[in-house]
């Protein structure tokens, strides 16, 4: 449990460091495999078809990620506004414009690529792949690895203002969560529910490599920005009430990647994943296909939480 200040601030530093040190780790794996540190034009995606370039904006796959990603934004922000008492005191319009910015303009590059219908095929969630088209099953490939994120982030911030799990202990941080919520249980009944997150091995490989990458990326590095661009809140008590959804709440993020690794376990890397490039192309390259996705979860946290009630009532005050 993180309580004094000075730990506090030094567990936020850990969790920059991370994410920054994974993706350094992943490029110098690749360019060991590739035998060179200059991968800009170096085909490295687990495809076989995309550059780092290529893959560094590949917006037709960001352009199926932006719903995944919304989910991610309204989890960490309430994440973040459980652990801090002010948030960034920064202009919510910059970062709400930014946000519809970075998605228009994905939206165009991906039209300009393949024609506005199949841009908004990717954004309807219709491809797994490029070569792989059913509706809603973009949405399903990233189920369990959504309901994982949506978890894990306020577990995470529970940890680090010493609450010991989930600490919504304010209206709007509570709203967050569960606009997080209702907004997967929409689009889970929109897209349609199925067995394939639970039952085909490229699913179930795929989400472990989502969880891998967002749960050690996206999730500390988000995180640890907003709360130190806000004031940190530091220990509280959890009530007593909190103590069956804590509990679920840690099942879940065990219990997932517990499920996804016995799943695996009956599989082949091979027919779970696109193995063109090698293994590195799987896990280290994918780290580098959301780097799209890593900047606008960022920037809509920010949109959700910059400027809120509760700071605008402490300048008033």
């Amino acid at each position: 449990m993180i309580a004094p200040a000075r730990l506090q601030r030094l567990w936020l530093v850990f969790l920059l460091v991370v994410p920054l040190l994974l993706v350094t780790l992943s490029y110098a794996w690749l360019a060991a495999v590739h035998g060179t540190p200059w991968l800009w034009n170096v085909i490295v995606h687990e495809s076989g078809e995309y550059t780092l370039g290529g893959t560094v904006f590949f917006v037709r796959h960001h352009l199926r990620e932006i719903p995944v990603d919304v989910a991610m934004a309204l989890a960490l922000a309430g994440a973040i506004r459980s652990a801090t008492d002010e948030p960034p005191r920064v202009r919510r319009q910059w970062f709400v414009a930014g946000a519809i910015a970075m998605i228009v303009a994905a939206f165009a590059w991906a039209a300009a690529e393949e024609g506005w219908r199949e841009a908004l095929r990717d954004v309807l969630q219709f491809r797994t792949r490029d070569d792989d088209a059913s509706y809603g099953s973009h949405w399903r490939f990233h189920l369990l690895s959504t309901v994982w994120f949506c978890t894990a982030a306020p577990l995470l911030a529970g940890l680090t203002i010493g609450a010991r799990g989930l600490s919504a202990s304010d209206g709007e941080s509570r709203r967050l969560f569960t606009a997080a919520w209702a907004w997967f249980g929409v689009l889970t009944l929109a897209f349609g529910p199925g067995l394939e997150p639970f039952t085909s091995q490229r699913y179930v490989g795929h989400q472990a490599r989502e969880i891998l990458t967002h749960g050690l990326i996206t999730l500390p590095l988000v995180f640890a920005l907003g709360v130190l661009a806000g004031r940190a809140r530091h220990a509280v008590g959890a009530p007593r009430s909190a103590m069956v959804p804590r509990v679920l709440a840690w099942v879940a993020v065990f219990g997932i990647p517990g499920f996804l690794a016995i799943a695996f376990s009956s599989t082949t890397l091979e027919s779970s994943a696109q193995l063109e490039s090698g293994l590195a192309g799987v896990v280290a390259a994918h780290v580098f296909e959301h780097a799209l996705d890593f900047a606008l979860v960022l920037v809509m946290t920010m949109a959700f939480i910059a400027g809120g009630r509760t700071d605008l009532q402490s300048v008033r005050s």
